[in-house]
C-alpha cells in the first residue's frame, strides 16, 4: 500500500489529479451562486471604486485621493464589454480559479511530490465561507487575494529555478498587488528578505534588479502621478484615515488646532459612547478591547465629515494633514492605549482561523441589505460624505447604476420574500451539496491546530534557515510565507481593525504549513542520515 501511494505521488497523474480537486470544489462551491443565487454584492465601500471606473469609462481626469487604480482599471476593463456587477463577479471568481491552477502547476514543477496535498489545503483555502463571499463583491479582495496566490506562485518559481525572468514577474505582481491595495506593502518584508537571501548567496547585481526595480517604478510612478494631481506624494492619502480610526477613541483636542478642527474632534466624541473611550483607557481585557475599538474604529467617517463640514473648500486631501497630526499627537499622548489596540488586533488577527459565517445567512442579509432596505443608494442620496470622492459629483451617476443593478434583482427565481417579507432562498441539489462539503471544511481546517502548525513551521525553518546560514532553499521558502502572515498581521494591527476581512486575504500560508512541514521534515531527516 506505501509502494503503491509513492508511486502515486510520483506518476504523471498527479498534476490532473490536482487540478480535478481543485476544480470539483470550485464548482461545487461558485456554482450555486451563479445559476440561483446571483446576489447583489456590494458594500459602503464599492461605491468610491465604481466612481473612478465610471471616470476612466468617460475619459475624465482622475483622481486617486480615496482608492488606489488598480481596482476601478480592472471594473472599467470589464464595464466595457458588459456593465454589471455580476459580470465583475464572474470574472474575479474566473481569475481565482485560473491562479489557484497555475500555482498548483509551479509546485508541480517544483515540488511534485507534494502537488496533491498543497491541492487540497488550496482548494480548502478557496472554499472558506468568507473567501467565496468576498469574491463576489465589488471590493479588491476579489483580486487582491487572487493576486496574493499568483504573486506566491512567482515567489516559489523564482526561488526555485532562479529565471531572471520569473524575478521580473515577481517583482511586477508585487507593484500591481499595491495598486490594487495599499495594505499589500506588507509585502515589502518577502523583498527584504530576498535581498537578505540574495546577500547571503552572492547574486550577480542583475538579479538584484530584477526583484526591486519593477516594484519601485510602479510604486514611484503613482506616487509621482499623486503629486502632480493632489499635490501629495504618496500611494494613497487614505493611509492616514486608517490611523485616525486606530486612534479614534483617545485623540484629544487641543490649543495648537485650528477652531474648526477641536469642534469637530469634540463633535465625533460626543458621538461615541462614554462607556468605550473609558473601557480603552481604564481596561485590558483583550477581547473586549478588540471588539471596543472594532465598534468605533468607523468613527474615522464621521470625524472626517465633521472636518469638511466647517468649510466648504476642505476636500478629503486637505485635510489629511489635520487627520495626521490628530491620530500622531494621540499616540504621543496615550502610547499605552495604542499599544492596547496594537496588542488586541494582533492576536484576533490569528484567532480569526476559527470564525465562520453561515453563507446562505449571509446572502440572506446582503439580498435585504442591499436590494429591499437600498442602504447604498441612500447613503449616497443623503448627500454626506461616504468615502466616495473628495467632491459629490459622482453620487448621482453611481446611484443610478446602483439602481439598475437592483432592477435586475427583482426578476430572480430562487430568491423570494415570504407573506412575513423575510428572504428565502429556494433549495436544490447544489446547495444540500456546498452545505455538506462546507461542513466537512470547517470542521477540518478551521480549528486551532493550523494555528499551531503554523508556528512550528516559523519556528523551525527560522531554525533551518539559521544553521544552513540561508543556502536552504527549501527551509527559506516556507519561512518567506510564514513571515508573510506575520508582517501582514503587524500592518494591519498598526494601523486597522483585524477584522476577518482582513486576515483571511493570507490565511493560506496557514494552510500551506502542512505540505511545507512534510518538506522540512523530509529534507531534515535525509540529511540526518547522511
Amino acid at each position: 500500500m506505501n509502494l503503491f501511494f509513492r508511486r502515486f505521488l510520483n506518476s504523471r497523474n498527479v498534476f490532473p489529479y490536482s487540478i480535478l480537486i481543485i476544480l470539483v470544489v470550485y464548482l461545487i462551491t461558485r456554482l450555486q451562486y451563479f445559476l440561483y443565487y446571483p446576489v447583489l454584492f456590494l458594500s459602503s465601500d464599492s461605491a468610491s471604486y465604481c466612481a473612478i471606473a465610471f471616470n476612466i469609462l468617460n475619459r475624465n481626469s482622475l483622481l486617486f485621493d480615496i482608492r488606489t487604480p488598480g481596482y476601478p482599471f480592472l471594473l472599467s476593463l470589464v464595464w466595457i464589454f458588459s456593465k454589471s456587477v455580476y459580470t465583475v463577479a464572474i470574472i474575479q471568481s474566473l481569475f481565482t480559479i485560473i491562479t489557484s491552477v497555475f500555482f498548483i502547476w509551479v509546485i508541480n514543477k517544483t515540488y511534485k511530490s507534494l502537488t496533491l496535498l498543497f491541492a487540497i489545503c488550496l482548494s480548502a483555502y478557496i472554499s472558506s465561507t468568507y473567501f467565496i463571499l468576498l469574491e463576489d463583491y465589488v471590493l479588491t479582495e476579489g483580486i487582491y487575494v487572487s493576486m496574493l496566490i499568483l504573486s506566491s506562485a512567482f515567489l516559489i518559481l523564482s526561488l526555485k529555478k532562479n529565471k531572471l525572468y520569473s524575478w521580473f514577474l515577481l517583482s511586477v505582481s508585487i507593484g500591481i498587488i499595491v495598486l490594487i491595495r495599499p495594505a499589500g506593502l506588507f509585502l515589502c518584508s518577502v523583498i527584504l528578505l530576498i535581498l537578505l537571501f540574495f546577500l547571503s548567496n552572492k547574486y550577480k547585481i542583475k538579479y538584484y534588479l530584477a526583484l526591486v526595480l519593477p516594484f519601485i517604478s510602479i510604486v514611484l510612478i503613482l506616487c509621482a502621478y499623486n503629486y502632480i494631481t493632489l499635490n501629495s506624494f504618496t500611494i494613497s492619502p487614505f493611509g492616514g484615515s486608517n490611523l485616525m480610526g486606530a486612534t479614534i477613541l483617545f485623540m484629544e483636542p487641543s490649543k495648537d488646532y485650528p477652531q474648526f478642527v477641536n469642534e469637530a474632534i469634540v463633535n465625533t466624541l460626543d458621538s461615541i459612547p462614554r462607556k468605550d473611550i473609558s473601557y480603552v483607557k481604564d481596561s485590558y481585557g483583550i477581547s473586549k478591547l478588540y471588539h471596543t475599538f472594532n465598534n468605533d474604529f468607523f468613527m474615522q467617517v464621521i470625524l472626517t465629515e465633521n472636518l469638511m463640514k466647517q468649510d466648504n473648500s476642505l476636500s478629503f486631501v486637505k485635510i489629511q494633514p489635520f487627520i495626521k497630526e490628530i491620530s500622531f499627537d494621540a499616540i504621543k499622548k496615550h502610547p499605552g492605549i495604542y499599544a492596547k489596540f496594537v496588542v488586541s488586533n494582533f492576536i484576533f488577527f490569528f484567532a480569526n482561523l476559527r470564525t465562520d459565517v453561515d453563507y446562505y445567512e449571509q446572502l440572506k442579509a446582503i439580498y435585504t441589505r442591499t436590494t429591499i432596505d437600498k442602504k447604498y443608494i441612500s447613503e449616497l442620496a443623503s448627500g454626506r460624505w461616504r468615502q466616495v470622492s473628495s467632491g459629490k459629483q459622482d453620487n448621482s451617476a453611481i446611484i443610478s447604476f446602483f439602481s439598475d443593478e437592483i432592477e435586475k434583482q427583482k426578476n430572480l427565481d430562487y430568491i423570494k420574500l415570504n407573506k412575513d417579507d423575510i428572504v428565502e432562498l429556494k433549495s436544490t441539489v447544489l446547495m444540500i451539496l456546498y452545505m455538506i462539503y462546507a461542513k466537512i471544511n470547517n470542521i477540518i481546517f478551521r480549528n486551532f491546530l493550523w494555528l499551531l502548525l503554523y508556528f512550528v513551521i516559523l519556528i523551525f525553518s527560522f531554525y533551518i534557515c539559521l544553521k544552513s546560514r540561508l543556502k536552504s532553499v527549501d527551509a527559506f521558502i516556507p519561512f518567506v510565507f510564514a513571515m508573510m502572515f506575520l508582517s501582514n498581521a503587524v500592518l494591519v494591527s498598526l494601523v486597522e481593525v483585524s477584522l476577518t476581512r482582513y486576515s483571511y486575504t493570507v490565511e493560506f500560508v496557514i494552510f500551506f504549513s502542512l505540505p511545507f512541514l512534510i518538506l522540512l521534515l523530509k529534507n531534515f531527516y535525509k540529511k540526518q542520515s547522511i
